[in-house]
């Protein structure tokens, strides 16, 4: 399963979703690190990882998708 990060600079969040929660789109365009974006990991323990690594203050898991 596929484990998505959403991170969002503007207002120092990231967000933890499964593969299919609705809130991820279904065109994910270019992001980067600085301005953030939607960022795809192959298991759990790097999308976790990787949200720790985020450098945002606020960290969080969805809670349409419960992953």
């Amino acid at each position: 399963m596929v484990y998505w990060l959403h991170i969002a600079r503007a207002i120092d969040r990231v967000t933890l979703h499964r593969d299919r929660c609705s809130e991820v789109p279904s065109g994910v365009s270019s992001s980067d690190y600085w301005q953030g974006g939607w960022f795809d990991y192959p298991d759990k323990e790097r999308a976790l990882a990787a949200m720790e690594q985020a450098g945002t203050s606020e960290e969080r898991k969805c809670a349409l998708c419960k992953p």
